[in-house]
């Protein structure tokens, strides 16, 4: 009851953050774009907001709804490959004129359509963050009237001492390389330049900051930055700065966590725990050797565009290769498949995908697999099911050091073929969401595991892992 009150109390504060702003969603350009407005502002300049690689404009609302607040017209888009814009990214990711130089055809599409929509009036401001600085510096010099950019956790070599003419450089204060850089840029003016002031030259002005206590992600819910974001856009477009900061972050913590420990009383639905089966012993070092190599081997030879797009066919190889190693290993040593049972398999993949993943998808970032990504999703299922259901015996018959061990060698090894294979390290984000669906869905899948079988609960993790790479991963054409 606990978890279930602070869950809907977080709700609550989330929704809260909303009040006076409308969202509406549009496709502009051909893109997937969210309108924010004030209610009681009617008229007010245009920001673009974009967001990084494997982001989402789920992922800037801290951003959207600061500025909507303040009275401007924001449109927070989708990049191609990201989010709910299923088309995928072309031309080559390591090249200006290759993937680069796309985004930024697609970001001044989007800020001409903006353009369009009643109630935007004055010039257009751009904020970018990670990936998307780069984009939106070279952007502002092919857009019109562009009043200030704002380059959150930014790397670009598009930065020169006459351009863009008014840049606002935000970077978390943990990002000493990217902090490093953007005083640098402020040098171009003034040699001396120290971050957190404001330097001039004739029209061009320039200033870096740094957010408190934050990376590359907290930057951007960090009341610093809200505030820095808000006050440079203002001043830029002779608008007048009001509204409060929104406090999504501390809420989203609050939910994710509540809504995880819900899972801890709702496994007892399952029935009572379970006789812990008979520990596999020394075998078990065999069983987490033996498929290091050939996952390795099948995931670096696999054709890196296999299926016209980057990565996915060499993760479901990958992670097929891995499951059906150990799946046979298991067999002969006596560790047999039991049959599925349907109450924990239907209570699990509802709480996974109907509850956590819809939450997370509102309010933290994309976490929908819509389009394009339920066939990626498919074919994930292949390798994914496998993998789980072997980790799920594995674990169910070890220690916590070869449950550790179980974990992080399968993650250690697909690090090893991306640097092996380039191309496969596109899918780089799949390390950090693969970290993450352990410490959530494997903390809860131990919960229903001690009460049900493991193969069940394999199953669906297999099924939820295979949803949450296919939603989170950016989409690269081959």
């Amino acid at each position: 009851m606990a978890a279930v009150l602070v869950a809907v109390l977080s709700v609550v504060m989330l929704e809260r953050q909303r009040i006076g702003v409308s969202s509406e969603r549009l496709i502009l350009a051909s893109t997937p774009v969210t309108i924010w407005r004030s209610y009681e502002i009617a008229d007010g300049p245009l920001v673009i907001v974009a967001h990084g690689y494997a982001g989402s404009r789920q992922m800037m609302q801290p951003i959207s709804i600061t500025l909507a607040r303040a009275g401007f017209v924001v449109a927070a888009f989708d990049f191609r490959g990201h989010g709910r814009n299923t088309d995928p990214m072309t031309g080559d990711v390591t090249s200006v004129a290759g993937a680069t130089a796309r985004l930024v055809e697609q970001t001044v599409a989007v800020a001409q359509a903006a353009r369009g929509l009643p109630g935007v009036t004055g010039p257009v401001s751009l904020v970018g963050h990670s990936m998307a600085t780069d984009v939106v510096i070279r952007a502002a010099d092919r857009i019109d009237d562009v009043a200030a950019v704002v380059a959150i956790s930014m790397y670009s070599d598009a930065v020169t001492p006459d351009s863009p003419p008014r840049l606002l450089i935000v970077s978390g204060a943990q990002e000493d390389r990217l902090r490093e850089v953007a005083v640098d840029r402020l040098r171009q003016l003034e040699p001396d330049a120290k971050e957190g002031v404001t330097v001039t030259d004739g029209p061009v002005e320039r200033r870096a900051v740094a957010a408190p206590w934050v990376g590359h992600v907290g930057v951007l819910y960090s009341a610093f930055t809200l505030t820095e974001v808000r006050e440079w856009i203002a001043a830029a477009t002779d608008h007048a700065s009001a509204g409060p900061l929104p406090r999504i972050a501390p809420w989203l913590v609050a939910l994710l966590v509540a809504l995880v420990a819900v899972m801890w009383p709702l496994s007892k639905v399952v029935g009572p725990p379970m006789a812990q089966p008979a520990p596999i012993g020394r075998r078990v070092i065999l069983i987490l050797a033996a498929p290091v190599a050939p996952a390795l081997l099948a995931a670096v030879v696999i054709p890196p565009g296999a299926g016209g797009l980057f990565a996915f066919g060499a993760l479901a190889v990958f992670f097929g290769a891995w499951g059906a190693i150990q799946l046979a290993l298991l067999w002969r040593i006596g560790v047999r498949s039991s049959r599925i049972h349907l109450l924990p398999l239907a209570i699990f993949l509802f709480w996974g995908l109907c509850i956590f993943a819809l939450a997370l998808d509102r309010y933290g970032a994309a976490f929908v697999p819509v389009g394009t990504r339920l066939w990626i999703m498919l074919v994930l299922m292949i390798g994914t099911v496998p993998y789980c259901v072997a980790d799920a015996l594995v674990i169910a018959r070890s220690g916590w050091i070869a449950s550790t061990v179980q974990r992080i060698l399968p993650l250690l090894t697909l690090l090893c073929a991306m640097l092996i294979a380039p191309t496969l390290g596109i899918a780089f984000t799949v390390l950090p969401v693969m970290l993450l669906f352990w410490l959530v869905y494997g903390v809860a899948g131990g919960w229903v595991r001690r009460r049900s079988d493991p193969v069940s609960v394999g199953l669906c993790l297999g099924i939820i892992l295979a949803w949450s790479i296919a939603a989170s991963t950016p989409l690269v054409a081959s």
